[in-house]
């Protein structure tokens, strides 16, 4: 908080109080999507930092990472298969031994945390697809149109390393390229998003931003209290003089030391005095218990994460309520699969479809509790 001074008509000066560095402004990301300075590619985010911005949500917003890696489980259901290509054993998809289930796994993560994800294709000398690697969506950045993209993986640097790929075109006439043509689509990139109107994706949560930062900062909140608890909760007055600076902070830094923070709960604390005139003296400030407000705004903000994905709770083993029969859960999983799991392995058949040029390339055996289930074939 910082005070500005205005005079007043009559020459007395108002004092006026003002946030600095609101944190909403200072610490979420907003996704704008502008053009790079002396570059071709468009800024993914203030600061080209959106998709971090995303990814440290995920890592640090518990109620967030269960409904996403729950979303993944259903995705990838219980098996995914594929037809073979290239000569590659069943299930493989490039000659570093990766399987298309665990691709697929990589591909449903970076579309829950970022609305989208990238697939790098690599063709041989003739022209077909050979290999099919997962690209990391949060390292790529593109042009407007989507046709050009641009590989980093340290594009908060002022020097990067970028390499430049085309995106993947299934329809090209390799016989009437030329020799640049074809080193040029060697290798290429097929991107997928959830908005068309957008360079860049949009994840589901994208409303409930501020509700995961409601969460994640509860729990900051509560562990500094907990690590730094004696501060607030007492005040000790030392009445034998004022002691310099520095020994203000040796005294400060060594009492910290000694008795706050959870680990010295119920320490007995001495105090040594001349007199009883200078005797320690301790103050406990009276502190609002604010247990209930911040249990009701964690729920309010777990509801709005939960919301924003259009999922029950239950189903990610978080519980809201007793009485969960298994019918109701049976019936809540299947209108969540129709809407949210569905729509996603329709879309990465879509996709496995277009790079192969076949129809029913890529099966996904669906989840359940059970180790066997009817299989959907793209």
């Amino acid at each position: 908080m910082a005070a500005s001074k205005k005079p007043a008509p009559d020459g007395r000066v108002a004092v006026r109080l003002m946030a600095i560095d609101p944190y909403l402004e200072q610490n979420i990301i907003s996704p704008v999507e502008k053009r790079s300075p002396g570059r071709d590619f468009i800024e993914w985010g203030d600061g080209n930092a959106y998709p971090d911005y995303l990814l440290d949500l995920y890592n640090t917003v518990p109620t967030l990472r269960s409904i996403i890696n729950g979303n993944v489980d259903f995705i990838a259901g219980n098996d995914v298969t594929m037809v073979p290509f290239h000569g590659y054993a069943p299930g493989i998809v490039n000659t570093r031994g990766d399987t298309i289930r665990d691709q697929v796994r990589d591909v449903a993560l970076d579309f829950e945390i970022y609305g989208g994800f990238a697939l790098q294709v690599i063709r041989d000398h003739a022209g077909n697809v050979a290999e099919i690697y997962y690209i990391d969506a949060r390292f790529l950045r593109s042009n407007k149109e989507n046709t050009v993209f641009y590989y980093s993986e340290n594009w908060d640097r002022s020097r990067r390393d970028v390499v430049v790929y085309p995106a993947f075109m299934p329809d090209l006439d390799w016989a009437t390229l030329s020799d640049e043509e074809r080193d040029r689509h060697a290798s290429s990139i097929v991107y997928v998003k959830n908005t068309h109107t957008q360079v860049y994706p949009a994840p589901l949560y994208a409303a409930a931003v501020k509700a995961c930062e409601i969460e994640r900062n509860i729990d900051d909140y509560h562990i500094n209290a907990l690590a730094n608890g004696f501060n607030g909760s007492m005040i000790v007055s030392f009445n034998n003089g004022i002691p310099t600076d520095e020994q203000k902070e040796q005294v400060e830094r060594a009492f910290n030391d000694k008795f706050a923070g959870s680990p010295n709960a119920g320490r007995i604390l001495f105090s040594w005095n001349a007199t009883p005139e200078n005797k320690t003296t301790f103050d406990f400030p009276k502190v609002e218990d604010f247990g209930d407000k911040y249990k009701a705004l964690s729920e309010h903000s777990r509801q709005q994460i939960f919301t924003a994905f259009r999922a029950n709770s239950n189903l990610f083993g978080i519980a809201q309520s007793t009485g969960f029969s298994q019918e109701e859960y049976d019936q809540s999983f299947k209108l969540y699969n129709r809407t949210q799991v569905r729509p996603v392995q329709r879309l990465l058949g879509d996709v496995y479809d277009r790079i192969l040029g076949g129809r029913g390339v890529l099966s996904i055996t669906p989840f359940s509790l059970e180790s066997e289930g009817e299989q959907i074939v793209q």
